[in-house]
């Protein structure tokens, strides 16, 4: 499963934001600093590999209006060659439910002035193709929330499930609070 964040994930989330070369240099090095833990194990290995890789996918997100403009170039290219490309696979746009969770806590670590982020429920699953609610969609949803150490809420500081609530729900993420009775006082 794709839970940690990738370069490409890192490349949009950051696109998201409008930051200048500055600001988006400094946001990494404390990404690289703070977050490792997070992260895919082929970027943690190097930072070196962590900025290119980040760099790359920058550069594509910002060239692909061009590319997908392209395309049909490219896929005439590839017949007269003997090969088939997919169109969806070429042109998909990279969401999923994988992003968003990874979005928020991007969010709540490094843009946030109030420490949260809400959402209505529904709102939170039509964004993502999803009508109802499924225990295997479910099971993501948390298995996500637990990764990015994110805790939902209901209005009124109320802590929640999200199998327990109505669709219909306003969700307010948070970070969890670190857990420092173990060393503290040891």
């Amino acid at each position: 499963m794709g839970l940690p964040y990738t370069a490409l994930d890192l490349a949009v989330l950051l696109s998201l934001q409008d930051l200048g070369v500055k600001e988006e240099a400094a946001l990494l090095e404390k990404i690289w600093a703070e977050e490792q833990s997070f992260l895919a194990p082929e970027l943690v290995a190097s930072k070196r590999t962590f900025l290119l890789d980040v760099a790359y996918w920058a550069l594509y997100l910002r060239e692909k209006p061009c590319i997908d403009r392209e395309f049909p170039m490219i896929q005439q290219d590839a017949v007269d060659c003997g090969a088939n490309l997919s169109k969806d696979a070429f042109l998909s746009d990279f969401s999923n439910l994988d992003l968003y969770f990874k979005g928020v806590r991007f969010r709540l670590r490094f843009f946030s002035d109030s420490g949260y982020i809400r959402i209505k429920f529904r709102t939170l699953l039509k964004e993502y193709g999803y009508r109802r609610r499924s225990v295997k969609l479910l099971e993501h949803m948390e298995q996500c929330m637990a990764f990015y150490q994110l805790q939902p809420y209901l209005r009124g500081s109320q802590p929640c499930q999200l199998s327990e609530i109505s669709v219909d729900d306003m969700v307010i993420f948070r970070l969890k609070e670190p857990d420092c009775t173990s060393e503290a006082f040891s």
